[in-house]
């Protein structure tokens, strides 16, 4: 039989060397003589008693021993009857024992359980409950079988207290619950520490335990996996005083684990930690750090152009002692100050920088800043060859140039264009480091624009205004600045590609200036029209009919009337219904805009263009006196007065003849004539004083009457009245 024990709650002032087991059988309830079953003392909180006979009742008890002696024995066991098992799972794990104690979590060990069952032992399960709750409160800490003698109990309430078990596994199911636990109250006791891991300043990696408790029998017994580590050369542990360190000879994989250190002769001091894969690699980061140490760089070698096209290598350290060093290298040859190099280092900042005032061809290759300081080096390169050097080369060229060129009258900014919402285009550059002796000169197509109204300067901008543009000011447009520090010249090309960009965005202008599309009627028939704010003869529009773009007949046209665009539908029909579209083109996405032009707007709109066209009918075709007839005449007495006037209007209109409103006919003094339907005669043979007064013509047919009113003045003359 197996017989398993916990270790006694007080073990005296020295540890527990190991243990003596006695067994007795029992006969009828009767105790028998004790014997001994074990003269050597034992280690293990677990014994084999053997030469035992089968189907008898046995009592067993177990004695400690250490150095100042063998204990009393503990109570008897219950009586158990000598008898082999047979069935299929495992027996109860033993030797339950709780460390590293805290507020919320604790650790657990155990040992398998001896009787495996009919498979070996695959995993274990742990159950908690807090230690006055009723059975039914055992609660699992792990969901799924853990392989390993350990386990890590977390999410622990403060000063609960706490009992756990354990139960073993094997193929054939879960087996019996080993012996509860003393209760543990989840408290971390005052002066509990924990293991640190350090690197020192040449890389080796240890654990250290503190303990602020101990005694003078209290030892450190560290270990692996809760396991005793085997005597090797990996972990070398050192003690002194109370303190104990653990260090790796050789950080590596073979090294990942938990490691625990426990304190002996003490309310349970202990403490582990966990090695990862990824702490691991961590630490050998770190290591290779303090055993290497670099001088850490805030930025890597780069460089820069300055002023005058001046060319910067520079680098900044994140920090550096005065003791400090750098090498300046280039294409592995020691560069030193001198006319074509500067070299500055600022230990203060950490900035490294080396300046060259232009590139040559010779300078093309790889750069290199090597630092020490003491132990720590770092080193940062940068390769300028190929394209990267030769654009580099041109840009610095290119900035020198510029240098001086600022050095007289410049551009800051080149001559471009500004198109208003107006549609109203602005030639405008920015300039600099003018005086009153500057002189600005405008060119177009090598031509100079004379100074007008169009020409300005103000705060530093010179501005050329073309009001309503057109093809005749595409061109190159030119300034030109100057005085005696030097010259500057900037250039616009506004032909070809460049005005067409120029005039697509006036168009855009124009269109997003354009009003919603409307609807009117003639007496022609019905029109569509918008009106932007400017029109210029370039501007292309498509007029669309159901998304298709209108072929243009006699009867559909298209036109433009001042700011006004249109579609004018000649003699409409229902077929003509749909949805119209006008178009603007601006070179990118173009603007629409559109209008329905059925149902009511259709019928509204109509309705209109029959009205107006019968207006009009009545208006080409109603009578009238198209002229002929003058205002007043003035005529001697016995003269032969004749009038003749058109007259118009279909049908054919009647025409009546008046004296101070009153109608007159043809008689042989007065003749009144309507010839062809077109001409109407008014003759008087021999005019008399009573033929003055107000005459009127007045024709008439079905669609109007009109009138034309003429004055007869006769007058006698002088000789004659002297006679009379």
């Amino acid at each position: 039989m197996v017989l398993a024990w916990k270790q006694p709650t007080f073990i005296g002032g020295a540890d527990i060397t190991g243990y003596f087991v006695d067994y007795r059988e029992v006969i009828d309830g009767v105790p028998g003589k004790w014997h001994e079953a074990n003269i050597k003392a034992v280690s293990e909180r677990a014994y084999r008693v053997s030469d035992l006979k089968e189907n008898r009742k046995y009592q067993f008890q177990v004695r400690a021993a250490n150095m100042a002696g063998v204990g009393i024995p503990s109570m008897p066991s219950d009586t158990f009857l000598c008898e082999e098992w047979t069935i299929a799972v495992p027996g109860p794990p033993h030797d339950l024992q709780v460390r590293e104690v805290r507020n919320d979590s604790l650790v657990l060990l155990w040992k398998p359980p001896v009787y495996q069952g009919r498979d070996p032992v695959n995993g274990f399960y742990v159950d908690i409950k807090e230690a006055n709750a009723p059975e039914e409160a055992w609660k699992g800490v792990n969901t799924k079988a853990t392989e390993k003698t350990y386990i890590k109990v977390q999410n622990l309430k403060e000063g609960e207290m706490y009992v756990l078990r354990v139960r073993a596994q094997n193929k054939a199911g879960v087996g019996k619950t080993s012996e509860v636990t003393e209760p543990v109250p989840a408290v971390t006791k005052p002066g509990t520490k924990e293991i640190v891991v350090d690197v020192d300043d040449d890389g080796i990696v240890s654990l250290n335990f503190e303990c602020g408790n101990m005694t003078p029998d209290s030892k450190f017994v560290w270990s692996k996996n809760y396991e005793d580590i085997p005597d090797s050369n990996r972990l070398n542990v050192e003690t002194k005083g109370n303190k104990s360190k653990a260090v790796f000879s050789s950080l590596g994989e073979e090294d990942t684990g938990v490691y625990s250190c426990l304190v002996t002769h003490t309310d349970g001091a202990s403490s582990s930690y966990s090695l990862t894969d990824e702490e691991l690699k961590r630490l050998l980061l770190v290591s290779h750090d303090h055993k290497f140490p670099i001088i850490p760089l805030k930025s890597d070698l780069a460089v820069e152009l300055q002023e005058k096209g001046k060319v910067r290598f520079w680098l900044q350290a994140e920090k550096i002692s005065a003791n400090g060093k750098v090498d300046y290298v280039f294409n592995d040859n020691v560069l030193t100050q001198g006319e074509k190099y500067k070299m500055n280092f600022d230990k203060n900042t950490g900035v490294i920088e080396m300046l060259i005032d232009s590139l040559t061809p010779a300078d093309e290759g790889t750069y290199t800043f090597q630092l020490t300081d003491g132990k720590a080096t770092n080193q940062s390169s940068l390769v300028l060859i190929g394209d990267v050097f030769k654009q580099l080369q041109k840009e610095s060229e290119f900035q020198r140039k510029e240098w001086f060129r600022k050095q007289g009258p410049h551009f800051i900014e080149g001559l471009g264009y500004e198109v208003t919402p107006e549609c109203c285009v602005i030639l405008k550059c920015k300039v600099g480091n003018m005086k009153k002796e500057t002189s600005a000169h405008w060119y177009k197509d090598g031509h100079e624009i004379k100074a007008d109204e169009h020409l300005g300067f103000a705060e530093g901008v010179l501005k050329l205004e073309i009001a309503q543009i057109s093809r005749k000011d595409a061109g190159v447009y030119e300034v030109v600045l100057k005085d005696d520090r030097g010259k500057d010249t900037s250039t616009l090309n506004l032909t070809d590609q460049g005005f067409k960009d120029l005039m697509n965005e006036v168009f855009g202008f124009i269109a997003s200036s354009s009003t919603p599309l409307k609807i009117t009627s003639t007496d022609e028939g019905i029109r569509l029209y918008t009106f932007v704010s400017y029109y210029n003869d370039l501007l292309q529009v498509t007029w669309h009919y159901k998304d298709s773009a209108i072929a243009f007949s006699d009867r559909i046209k298209s036109g433009v009337v001042g700011e006004q665009l249109w579609l004018q539908i000649t003699n409409p029909t229902e077929k003509d219904m749909g949805k119209y579209a006008i178009e603007f083109n601006d070179g990118k996405g173009g603007l629409r805009r559109t209008v329905e032009l059925s149902g009511q707007a259709f019928d509204d709109a109509f309705a209109e263009f029959q009205r107006l066209q019968a207006a009009a009918v009545a208006e080409r075709n109603r009578a009238r006196v198209a002229g002929g007839l003058p205002d007043v005449v003035t005529i001697q007495e016995g003269k032969a007065l004749n009038l003749t006037c058109n007259i118009s209007g279909n049908p054919v209109p009647e025409v009546t003849w008046l004296k101070n409103d009153r109608e007159i006919t043809s008689d042989e003094h007065c003749i009144l004539k309507f010839e062809s339907g077109k001409f109407a005669s008014f003759t008087i043979t021999a005019v008399n004083t009573s033929d003055s007064g107000k005459y009127s013509i007045l024709v008439k047919n079905k669609y109007g009457t009109e009138s034309g009113d003429f004055t007869v003045s006769v007058f006698i003359p002088e000789d004659v009245n002297k006679k009379k």
